[in-house]
């Protein structure tokens, strides 16, 4: 009996734990003197002039990180594509490579 009224105790206190949050509430200032203290919104426009599209427009921190990594990249492709090459061939049921 006793195990009975600690396991309904206990669910009845996993339900109350799992109970979903109310929202946060954040209190508005009211207007004063019946004026409304909402701002439009402007448009979002860059002032930054219209340029076409090129590395001499890339960002220069772009510019200065990637420009020396040129090799490592082109050994990056050699090796992925001899790896690819070797999967392709393991692939292979004809091939059986001796075994």
């Amino acid at each position: 009996m006793k195990k009975l009224i600690f396991a309904s105790m206990l669910c009845a206190l996993g339900l109350v734990a799992c109970k979903k949050k109310q929202p946060e509430v954040i209190p508005q200032p009211k207007a004063a003197d019946g004026q409304s203290m909402a701002v439009p919104a402007a448009a979002a426009v860059s002032t930054a002039p219209a340029a076409a599209l090129g590395l001499l427009n890339a960002p220069g921190n772009y510019v200065k990180t990637t420009v020396g990594h040129i090799g490592e990249a082109k050994a990056a492709k050699a090796l992925f594509e001899k790896t690819a090459k070797q999967e392709a061939a393991g692939l292979d049921l004809n091939n059986t490579g001796g075994n």
